[in-house]
């Protein structure tokens, strides 16, 4: 992992909590195996928190996103997409883009904001933005140097990139 990326395991709705409370945050993104039942404890346990809930395009067949997108919109704020490589068994963190018309999908059908991840840089976020038109956008490799550091010079291209794409869907 990168340097200043903290990735822990927590699977249980408490835990989650605990953690979210020790750090002061007020959003979570939580990526991996959580059931519904967790996710409905932890709004249950902390109503302020806000949940990401990670969909991994080609660890499982867009019907089956789809599926899980229903079931979780009661008890998330919001879903991120992201990318799984086959050939590293990664859900996200690859650097890899995935096919963008299957997190358009999913921002047509979802009844909450869908954030575009996987493998966005500032050469293509302005394009992924055009063909997802997602609420949002996350980079994290895509911004990074060879040391695994944060680019400044990439993360203020993206920002600005991103920012026009947005821009550009206001237009249309």
């Amino acid at each position: 992992p990168s340097s200043g990326v903290l990735i822990t395991y927590l699977a249980e709705a408490g835990e989650i909590v605990s953690f979210c409370r020790t750090l002061g945050v007020s959003i979570v993104q939580l990526h991996g195996e959580i059931s519904c039942d967790e996710l409905r404890k932890i709004k249950i346990l902390n109503p302020g928190l806000t949940i990401i809930k990670s969909l991994v395009v080609g660890l499982h067949p867009l019907d089956t996103l789809e599926i899980m997108m229903r079931e979780l919109t009661a008890v998330v704020d919001a879903f991120i997409t992201d990318t799984f490589d086959p050939e590293t068994g990664a859900s996200g963190a690859t650097g890899k883009t995935h096919d963008w018309s299957a997190s358009r999908r999913l921002v047509e059908l979802s009844e909450r904001p869908v954030i575009l991840a996987g493998g966005l840089t500032p050469d293509n976020v302005r394009q992924a933005i055009q063909e997802v038109r997602p609420a949002g956008v996350d980079a994290h490799t895509g911004v990074e140097d060879a040391t695994g550091r944060k680019n400044r010079e990439k993360v203020e291209k993206f920002v600005e990139e991103a920012t026009a794409g947005f821009c550009d869907l206001q237009e249309k």
